[in-house]
Parts: C-alpha cells; sequence; structure tokens
C-alpha cells in the first residue's frame, strides 16, 4: 500500500491534494469490503471494494517515483524506510494483542508478529500486510536505477515492468477461465508476489502517471498506459474468482455471477485511475482554504494505519458488540470510525514520535556524528 508523501509532511508546490482522497477512500472501501464479507447478510455491500489494493499499487508508482526524482540512492532508501516501517510496527504493536485476544492457541503466533515487524512475507498478524512486501520489491527495483544513476530511464523501467508482467497475467487469466491448467501461476499471499509479475504492471502505470504529471509521457509512454490498462481486468477477472463466493451467499445480489463481478470491478478500478490522472492535471484547482487542505492532509497519513489495522481493530470490536446483540451492519459503522480513530493517533502522535526516535538513533550511529568538532595534525 502507497504510504503519505514527503510533502504530506512538507508543503509543496507538487503536493497533489487530490490523491489522498482517492487513497483514503480506497482503504474505507476495503475496509468495508473485509469487515462486511465476515456475515451473510452484509457480505454484498462492498463487493467491489478489494479494488482499492490494486490503485493503492498504482499510486504508490506514482508516489515513489515523485520521490525518486533527483534523490540519490542512499537518500531515496533511507526515505522509503522511514515512510513504510515505523507505521507499520506500530500498526503491529497495536494488532498483536488483538491477535493473542482472538487466537490464543496458534503456535505461529509469535512468528506472525517477527514477520510482520520485518515485512518478509508471512504469516501476519493481519492480512493486510501482505501488500508491504511487494512494496519492498518495487522500492528495490528504484533503488537500484537509483544506485546506477539511471532514473533518467524511469519510462523504460515501468514498460518494463508492464512487459514482464503481461506474459503471467495472460496464463493467470487463461488458468482461471480453465484455459491450462498451471497450478503454478495462481500465486498465493506469500514470496512468489515479490517478483512483481502480478501487480508490477500497477506500479508501471503509476510510475507512466507520474510521467504525465511531469509532461513526459510521450507516445510510446500512452501506449504503455494502454497496455496497463488493459492488462488490469486480467488480474481483477482471477481474484473475482477468489472473493466470488463470499457474494454468492448474500442476498443483497442474487444471483452475481463471475462474469459481472469481474465488469464491476474493472469499472471501479478505471474510475479510480480517472480520479487520480484528473487529480494530477487539475490540482491547481484544488480549493484553497487552508482547513480543507488540513484536512485532506490529515487523511492521507491516516490511510497507511488505516489500511494495517482494520482488520484487527475493526474485527475485534465487530466481534466484541455482537455479543451484545449489536446489529451487524450499525457494529461495521462503529467500528470503521474506531479504527480511524485509532490511525489517527498513530498518524499525527505515535509515529512521528518513533521516527524523530530513528533519525535520532541514525544520527548518533553515523560517522559524521562522532566526528570530533576540531582535529589535530
Amino acid at each position: 500500500m502507497a504510504e503519505p508523501t514527503t510533502a504530506a509532511r512538507k508543503p509543496n508546490q507538487d503536493y497533489i491534494f487530490g490523491i489522498d482522497l482517492v487513497r483514503f477512500a480506497c482503504a474505507v472501501s476495503v475496509a468495508t469490503f473485509h469487515l462486511t464479507r465476515l456475515d451473510p447478510e452484509t457480505a454484498g455491500i462492498m463487493p467491489v471494494g478489494w479494488v482499492g489494493v490494486p490503485v493503492f499499487f498504482v499510486i504508490s508508482g506514482l508516489v515513489i517515483a515523485n520521490s525518486a526524482q533527483g534523490a540519490t540512492a542512499q537518500k531515496f532508501l533511507v526515505g522509503r524506510f522511514m515512510r513504510l516501517y515505523p507505521t507499520a510496527w506500530c500498526a503491529a504493536m497495536v494488532s498483536f494483542p488483538l491477535y493473542l485476544w482472538q487466537y490464543p492457541k496458534i503456535a505461529d503466533r509469535f512468528d506472525r508478529l517477527y514477520f510482520s515487524i520485518v515485512l518478509f512475507p508471512g504469516p501476519f498478524v493481519a492480512a493486510a500486510y501482505w501488500t508491504l512486501p511487494i512494496e519492498l520489491a518495487f522500492y528495490f527495483v528504484v533503488y537500484s536505477l537509483l544506485m546506477f544513476h539511471g532514473f533518467k530511464h524511469v519510462k523504460a523501467m515501468a514498460i518494463v515492468l508492464l512487459l514482464w508482467g503481461t506474459p503471467y497475467l495472460l496464463a493467470l487469466a487463461s488458468n482461471t477461465r480453465g484455459l491450462n491448467h498451471w497450478g503454478w501461476v495462481n500465486f498465493t499471499y506469500l514470496w512468489e508476489n515479490m517478483s512483481l509479475l502480478r501487480y508490477g504492471p500497477y506500479f508501471g502505470l503509476g510510475v507512466l502517471v507520474w510521467l504525465f504529471k511531469e509532461k513526459r509521457l510521450g507516445a510510446l509512454g500512452a501506449l504503455a498506459v494502454g497496455l496497463a490498462l488493459a492488462l488490469a481486468p486480467l488480474d481483477i477477472y482471477a481474484k473475482a474468482a477468489e472473493v466470488l463466493p463470499d457474494f454468492a451467499r448474500s442476498p443483497l445480489h442474487p444471483g452475481l455471477n463471475w462474469t459481472q463481478l469481474s465488469c464491476a470491478t474493472s469499472i471501479a478500478f478505471y474510475v479510480a485511475f480517472a480520479a487520480i490522472v484528473l487529480s494530477v492535471r487539475f490540482n491547481h484547482l484544488f480549493p484553497s482554504n487552508a482547513a480543507l487542505r488540513r484536512t485532506v492532509r490529515v487523511l492521507g497519513l491516516m490511510t497507511y494505519p488505516f489500511y494495517l489495522l482494520h482488520e484487527r481493530v475493526g474485527g475485534f470490536l465487530i466481534d466484541q458488540m455482537k455479543k451484545l446483540g449489536m446489529a451487524y451492519l450499525p457494529n461495521v459503522f462503529v467500528a470503521l470510525v474506531c479504527v480511524g480513530a485509532v490511525s489517527m493517533l498513530i498518524a499525527l502522535y505515535a509515529e512521528p514520535a518513533l521516527r524523530r526516535f530513528l533519525k535520532k538513533v541514525g544520527r548518533s550511529l553515523s560517522p559524521a556524528a562522532k566526528k570530533p568538532a576540531f582535529e589535530t595534525t
């Protein structure tokens, strides 16, 4: 999942306010999807909500390309670490006690905490963490580009990511359709996805949006955008087969079939992508009201912890309210509000404090910090 840009904490003219709105809307849709699918009566409320995850990857491609421009490899690496890890650690510390409460007898429970802290493929304390190793894999690609002073080739990198994933997504869609029986193409949520075969095209699409923002897209880039938009339904088609059983039992969508769910989710993805492009293109038209802009920035900062916390915090609250006899749908609303409150506390207080502490430790350990003020020769 994409985390807030540096601009979210340090105002500048390139800050794209609409991206934060899209990002937060996607986080709420993913959370609503996960929390409502637990009950047959509400399972169809947000059947396309899971599309927020690939949209996150597109936004991440845009944000990371923007942050890598003009950065050294070391500066990029440190910046990405400081954006990804402190929030993940804060969320893990909140989620782990709730996980122990819910699953006290699971033998690998401390392994789940470990993998959630190092962000290596799971098992995790919450399912949402599965996207973070994929983010790290994309960061490594960008870092490698910067290591060899090759950021000028960022368009080529985006196109390579698209071409890299094309054969796989074609094979995945045909496998899902039953046209082949290659079991290896149906990746789970573990290390295989770090190959970026399945999700690399989304990151590439985000980088192309950044090139559009910088007026560097060109004809070849426009063709690449078309390819990326054509590939997205292949991934969505395969994922729809996985989530359809959750809605087949729901009275809200009787007769919902695979094709309908795939088409509806693909449309939702295209709408979100259009919102991203419009946010980039017309950012200068965003209202100049200071209070509104601060609110949007806070929503952007909340998105990352909200995404990581919704399963454990929201699920825990729903379980407790259900035991009290409260109706499921109001429970979901209350849970989302509470997840938002905890996310705000992490985004505004806990994460900045941890980040400052890590920076202080880093300065104390760096050779430059230990260098004496005066040297004699």
